[in-house]
Formats: C-alpha cells, sequence, structure tokens
C-alpha cells in the first residue's frame, strides 16, 4: 500500500543505513511520512530524509539525536527502533565484551530511544514499533546473547504498550524469523554444530528467507493510526519456522 497513510507525520527509524531499517524509511516516506534516519553509518541525504549519525548505545548521544528528530518538523509520531547486531556462538565462548555489545545495541539501544522519545510520543499521540525477533520468542540455537536481548525487547514493548496506553502512545513489536539483509549475510556459522539442531526453526515458505520490504510493512502497519488496538501486539514474521 501507498498513499498518504503518514502524510503531516514525523517518524524515527534507527538502523536506517542498510536492511530492514532502510527498507522500513523508505516505506514510510513512500506514504507520506518524513523520516528522521538514524545510524552509526552514513544515511544518504535525500527529500524528506533527516540524517542522524548516533550509535544508540550512547545516551547523550540518542537525547540529542532524538531531540533533534522531534525539533525538525516540531512533531515525532512514530519511532521504528530497528538497530540491531547479532553473532552465532557457543554459549561457552561468548566473551563478556560482546554479550555487553549485543544487549546493548539491541536492548539498551531500544530503551535509550523510547525513553527519549516518549515525551514526544505522548504529546503526538504516537506509536512504537520495536524490531524484536523470533529468536526473542522461542529457544534459538547458539544466540544466548541475542535471545536474551531480543527477549527483552519483547518484555520492553509489553511494558511500555500497558504504561502509556492511558497516554495514547501505542506501542507494538514485529519479531520476523531469517530476513535477507546484511545482518544475516555476515553471520558466521558457529563451529562444530550439532547435528540434532540442524534445519532447527525452518520457515515453512519457499524461499524461505523475507525480503526487508515485506517486515518494513508490517512496521508501517503497526505504527499507523488504523492500528490502534494492536497496541501491545508481539507479531511474528517468520514464515511458519516458529509454529
Amino acid at each position: 500500500m501507498t498513499g498518504a497513510r503518514y502524510d503531516g507525520l514525523v517518524a524515527l527509524v534507527t538502523g536506517a543505513a542498510s536492511g530492514i531499517g532502510a527498507a522500513t524509511v523508505e516505506r514510510l516516506r513512500s506514504e507520506g511520512a518524513r523520516v528522521a534516519a538514524l545510524d552509526v553509518a552514513a544515511v544518504p541525504a535525500e527529500d524528506g530524509v533527516l540524517p542522524l549519525a548516533c550509535d544508540v548505545r550512547d545516551e547523550a548521544g540518542v537525547a540529542a539525536a532524538v531531540a533533534r528528530a522531534a525539533s525538525w518538523c516540531g512533531r515525532l509520531d512514530l519511532v521504528a527502533n530497528v538497530a540491531g547486531v547479532a553473532s552465532y556462538q557457543h554459549t561457552t565462548a561468548v566473551a563478556l565484551a560482546e554479550w555487553e555489545r549485543i544487549l546493548g545495541v539491541n536492548l539498551t539501544g531500544t530503551f535509550l530511544v523510547c525513553r527519549a522519545a516518549l515525551p514526544h510520543l505522548v504529546a503526538a499521540r504516537g506509536a512504537i514499533v520495536n524490531v524484536a525477533s523470533l529468536a526473542g520468542v522461542r529457544g534459538w540455537r547458539y544466540s544466548a546473547a541475542y535471545s536474551a536481548a531480543k527477549g527483552g525487547v519483547v518484555a520492553l514493548s509489553r511494558s511500555l504498550a500497558v504504561e502509556y496506553a492511558p497516554d495514547g502512545v501505542r506501542v507494538a513489536c514485529v519479531c520476523p524469523g531469517s530476513v535477507d539483509t546484511p545482518l544475516r549475510g555476515g553471520l558466521t556459522p558457529v563451529p562444530n554444530p550439532h547435528p540434532r539442531l540442524d534445519g532447527h526453526a525452518r520457515a515453512l515458505l519457499d524461499p524461505p528467507v523475507a525480503d526487508p520490504a515485506e517486515i518494513a510493512a508490517a512496521i508501517a502497519y503497526l505504527g499507523a493510526p488504523e492500528a490502534r488496538f494492536a497496541t501491545g501486539a508481539v507479531l511474528r514474521l517468520d514464515g511458519g519456522a516458529g509454529v
């Protein structure tokens, strides 16, 4: 769907330089939104896009970026937290620094952006859509840190949905399975995997990997006013892998 669903509205998308984030920026722009596009990597300056350079783990940087996004057009209606990192490792091989990196970007970063944006979203009676993962709602092999972080995103989303419902702010999250993104392409297979775990949680569809635009379409729906009754929703987008 394209059209005027987001005409006059302003969105902030994290992880906007590639993958699901870039697809979400494009989808929201196609529906009329002006989009503040936040990433540690460079985001192209385009009509209707405000590039913001920020590491979502940086509390002061996040606060400044969100304030810039809200002042850009005088409002902030939607936050889509897409920024994320992952790795496959045997749990006994996960260094503390890697655990902290994965939780920092995926969970703490999501929290910091939400916290900074909430006063603006209350004023606009807006919405938050967080990107979690199938790994956050079911067991996932060799992904202890990533699963813990994405499970936290699911719980955070539900908690915020309850707390801010009286203020008219809607909060939901999507849980993709495999998506054709640079994040997925950059994952290194774990050495010596157990043969019984091969094919665990495989999508039922062919091809079994989603296009980022499919996830962006769900984010655009959940962030729109028509999804008022989807607050608190945890939407699996996994091609049946979690059935």
